[in-house]
């Protein structure tokens, strides 16, 4: 699979701020860094979860973080 711009963006939020299971990044938080809609978001991180990238946490304080068993996840990988 070929990543596009926006959801190598949002794997690369992911990582700096070392979203995890425990502290995962909302679809807001993500939107207003990268200036783009919470729907937008959603849509994108739906695909990289269907690609086994990223992981939901559903529910209040709910979010994205990245899924430990691709950790080691390179973006020249989906190029």
């Amino acid at each position: 699979m070929r990543l596009t711009y926006i959801q190598e963006e949002i794997i690369g939020i992911l990582q700096r701020v070392q979203a995890t299971y425990a502290y995962p990044v909302s679809s807001e938080e993500i939107s207003k860094e990268l200036n783009v809609t919470s729907s937008y978001i959603r849509e994108q991180t739906k695909i990289l979860r269907l690609e086994g990238l990223v992981q939901v946490r559903r529910g209040p304080g709910g979010g994205y973080f990245l899924n430990k068993a691709r950790e080691g996840y390179n973006s020249e990988d989906f190029r």
